[in-house]
């Protein structure tokens, strides 16, 4: 955790203390958790006609993509989102990108016979306040390209596991992938402009 030491404030303590915590990044700490999650699936040979390992890795995919329409849709109404039309209109994009995703991940596992968990347990981003958006943009765009590219890492992950079993998942994550390296390749552009 980093601390920011600011000025002397006339403000209570409770609200000094939450401007001052600049969380980590729990966005990237929580997709490679997801990630260490599913190792297990990735490297065992699932019994035939078994969905729970394609349901299980699915609903990983379901989890970060909550995970990016929350801290997308944060950034695109905080206040540098707000301020710059470019930089809300970048955000809310991405995250509608992410909503479908999210659709799409939880349409599949509906139709492997499982149940979309909307609520996964354990996600640390899902705390993370609106307020910490303003205190340092650049570094929360950093912060999420990272995570992005953690992402797209996961996604290749679980297509090499349903290239030879599931042709319908794979087609799915490959298109979720060029969505998600599109945001990789808007958020350097943005980030480069931003500190430039």
């Amino acid at each position: 955790m980093i601390i920011i030491i600011n000025k002397a404030s006339d403000e209570g303590p409770t609200t000094m203390f939450n401007q001052q915590i600049v969380a980590e990044n729990f966005f990237l700490k929580d997709v490679n958790a997801l990630r260490d999650s599913v190792k297990p699936y990735l490297v065992a040979e699932p019994p035939p006609a078994d969905p729970t390992p394609a349901i299980a890795l699915l609903q990983t995919v379901l989890a970060a993509e909550i995970l990016c329409v929350l801290r997308y849709t944060m950034i695109s109404v905080s206040q540098d989102g707000l301020q710059s039309a470019w930089i809300g209109t970048e955000f809310q994009e991405q995250a509608n990108d992410e909503r479908k995703h999210m659709a799409m991940a939880a349409t599949r596992i509906q139709q492997l016979g499982g149940t979309p968990n909307f609520n996964p347990p354990g996600l640390a981003s899902r705390a993370v306040s609106l307020g910490s958006y303003d205190v340092n943009f650049a570094k929360r765009v950093n912060e999420n390209l990272e995570a992005e590219q953690s992402v797209i890492a996961h996604y290749r992950d679980l297509i090499t596991y349903f290239a030879p079993r599931d042709a319908q998942t794979c087609a799915m994550l490959e298109d979720i992938i060029r969505d998600e390296e599109d945001h990789t390749s808007d958020m350097a552009d943005l980030l480069g402009a931003y500190v430039s």
